[in-house]
């Protein structure tokens, strides 16, 4: 009889005699893997959602048509959905205004659920 006592030997014996732990061992990580890979995905989601967020804020004036003040107020104060639309091509002529940097539009996409 040979003294075979390498790790992969000590290994397989260890598996063969404790197959209940062995397995109850392996099912514990394949939880946590299965736990973790989502949680690391939405916590990157939440991250860059807010920079994205943090990188729009400092805008000093916001643009609406004639007649939608009170709808704007309500939807920036108290967050009412509106909805109104402008022509693309007023964003050209505000960024020709002297001590604009910068303009962007944005678009809000209503659900069937919002109402």
């Amino acid at each position: 009889m040979t003294n075979n006592l390498g790790l992969f030997y000590l290994s397989r014996q260890n598996l063969r005699r404790k197959l209940f732990r062995s397995l109850v061992t392996i099912a514990a990580v394949a939880i946590v893997a299965a736990t973790l890979f989502p949680a690391t995905i939405l916590g990157e989601g939440v991250s860059k959602s807010l920079s994205q967020g943090a990188a729009r804020l400092g805008a000093d004036m916001m643009v609406a048509p004639p007649g939608y003040t009170n709808k704007l107020s309500a939807t920036l104060i108290k967050g009412e959905p509106s909805s109104f639309k402008m022509d693309g091509a007023l964003e050209a002529q505000i960024n020709q205004i002297e001590g604009v940097k910068r303009a962007s539009p944005q678009l809000y996409f209503a659900t069937l659920q919002s109402g």
